[in-house]
């Protein structure tokens, strides 16, 4: 049985602001050991501590443009023991660090001794734990809430985890403890009314006791207090080390939780759902496991859903690749690598009804590095969704099987291929979120997205062909300026400035038409295009083009933009990158094209 146990957070001086608060998250790229217990390993060790540092003083900053940062987070199993614990007492304790703030998260693994001598320390509350309960050859997986109270002092609530998960289960040699109580904070907000917050660790969410997950106990415990009157549960925060946070157990928990024939008296219509969740890598990059922090709210709740904001998406559907959660206002940090999450969270309770009441559910989102990478999607600002999407598809394309030099090795100049594929990748990572939007919608004829949280495999194909259209051209004629607005670059021809339109889509005829919407007002112009099957473009057909003339120096008509274009179809520019031994013969291959 759980047992929800009552802390009134006002003893200590703690009350919230009625409108928002700053949350900063850590997103952490764990190395746990093998085998129980599950802790840092020792190589690591050094790095997660600084990656807690480092997200110390990213809430210290508060960059999310409130006073203070309220709630910092640590995921599950994210704080290195004993020392962890130790660099988060002694940072709180600095004068530096606000009073009336909240710090929740994770701890590694502890043995019997280490557990119980925290325990012993000033200022640490373990109503619920009996250390006696505790086997000696049994190991905690535990949350630890620090407040930091108005006279200075710092209190910690240890909250061993509830339930294993299956690798904490499936143990040979330890096993884990399972602790029996959740904490129900209580405290008063800013305009007089109270806020409740509860945490869970991971499997807990969705682990049953007596036929009921642990939040239904919370809500029960709540419900007894407000008898026979109503509150509201502010937060509920649920700290993971998960590997698939968008399981379908996992996320149908969220649907019941915002049932309110649940436990009625305790409305969640004005609550936020924390997700806060370890990195799928060690590195900004796309994730396929793990990431995924989120806020989540009901449905009835007045947020607006923004279309495409920065840093994070409203709509879920992309990043968790399901529509379990549809009916529910959200917020998905696009980010699934090693970061720190940075924000202002709305409470849903501070809207007013109508226009005036319109707001966006985080605001101010910044994403912070971790492990010393320097990098377009953690700029220790906000990060369009564009920007997100480019740099995770450039991380493809590095791969050897995207890069031309890999797939035709045979080719003279695959090595040297290889290096203008490096560069061109570099200079895109450089480009301006305006620049991406243009140079994607121009590369994917077509593409009927809106914005890039739907870009998807057609702008891929279109990425790619710029990617390789570009590396080509840059080896015969030297790299060229990239994102030249409109035009993708602006490569030298011939000792003239010729700008370089890159198109996919399904014909040549389609990808011209395409290209004609972007043209450059004055200047040669050449326009690369590649079908849905990859063919030559037949000049014995004829040309659709105004003017049959593709010369390099062929006029253009200033009332007629589309006359006098260079056109060639990437599989001949393909063909004679594979067929030339020398960049000198392929640079005077590609020059015979313009003289037919």
């Amino acid at each position: 049985m759980v047992q929800v146990q009552p802390v009134d957070l006002s003893v200590f001086g703690v009350t919230l602001p009625s409108d928002r608060v700053g949350m900063v998250i850590s997103q952490p790229h764990l190395s746990l050991t093998q085998e129980e217990p599950f802790r840092c390993t020792i190589d690591a060790k050094a790095r997660q501590l600084q990656v807690v540092s480092d997200t110390l003083n990213v809430a210290r900053t508060h960059a999310h443009g409130l006073a203070k940062t309220h709630f910092t987070i640590f995921p599950e199993y994210s704080i290195p023991g004993v020392d962890g614990i130790a660099l988060i007492d002694s940072v709180l304790s600095e004068l530096g660090w606000p009073v009336g703030t909240i710090v929740i998260g994770g701890c590694d693994a502890l043995d019997k001794s280490q557990f119980v001598e925290l325990c012993q320390r000033p200022g640490t509350h373990t109503e619920g734990v009996n250390s006696a309960d505790i086997g000696n050859n049994q190991w905690i997986n535990c949350a630890i809430t620090w407040v930091k109270s108005q006279d200075g002092s710092i209190h910690r609530w240890l909250q061993p985890k509830l339930a294993p998960a299956g690798p904490e289960r499936d143990v040979q040699f330890q096993s884990m403890f399972r602790g029996g109580s959740v904490f129900s904070f209580r405290g008063p907000l800013t305009n007089g009314t109270q806020y409740r917050f509860s945490s869970l660790v991971c499997f807990d969410w969705i682990a049953p006791f007596v036929g009921e997950a642990a939040w239904r106990r919370v809500l029960q415990g709540l419900a007894v207090e407000a008898h026979p009157n109503e509150l509201s549960l502010s937060w509920f925060f649920v700290i993971q080390h998960n590997k698939k946070p968008s399981h379908t157990a996992f996320l149908e928990q969220v649907r019941n939780f915002f049932d309110q024939n649940i436990s009625p008296s305790v409305h969640r219509h004005r609550s936020c759902l924390v997700f806060a969740n370890t990195a799928g890598l060690a590195k900004p990059g796309r994730n396929r496991e793990y990431g995924t922090t989120s806020l989540i709210f009901s449905a009835q709740s007045l947020f607006d859903k923004p279309t495409c904001p920065l840093t994070f998406s409203a709509d879920g559907r992309r990043f968790r690749g399901t529509r379990l959660l549809d009916p529910f206002k959200q917020a998905v940090f696009r980010e699934g690598g090693a970061c720190v999450h940075s924000f202002a969270q709305i409470n849903p309770s501070s809207l007013g009804i109508g226009p005036a009441g319109n707001a966006y559910a985080v605001e101010s989102a910044y994403v912070f590095p971790l492990n010393d990478f320097a990098d377009p999607r953690t700029p220790s600002d906000q990060v369009p969704a564009c920007i997100k999407w480019l740099n995770d598809e450039l991380d493809e394309l590095d791969q050897a099987d995207h890069q031309l030099g890999s797939r035709y090795a045979d080719a003279s100049l695959a090595p040297q291929i290889n290096e203008a594929h490096a560069t061109i990748v570099l200079a895109m990572r450089r480009l301006s979120a305006k620049s991406v939007a243009s140079t994607i919608q121009l590369a994917a004829q077509g593409s009927g997205a809106q914005h890039a949280d739907l870009w998807n495999g057609i702008e891929a194909q279109g990425l790619e062909h710029l990617i390789h259209t570009l590396s080509i051209l840059g080896l015969a004629y030297g790299i060229p300026p990239i994102g030249t607005d409109p035009a993708h670059a602006t490569a030298t021809i011939r000792n003239q400035a010729v700008h370089v339109l890159a198109t996919r889509g399904n014909t040549h005829e389609e990808c011209m038409e395409h290209a004609k919407r972007f043209l450059p007002q004055r200047g040669s112009v050449l326009v690369v295009s590649r079908d849905t099957d990859n063919t030559h473009w037949l000049k014995v057909m004829g040309s659709y083009l105004q003017q049959e003339s593709t010369q390099l120096d062929a006029e253009r008509n200033i009332t007629d933009p589309a006359s006098g274009l260079l056109h060639l179809g990437y599989a001949d520019l393909l063909h004679l990158f594979r067929s030339e031994p020398t960049v000198g013969a392929l640079e005077g291959a590609i020059n015979d094209q313009f003289d037919t």
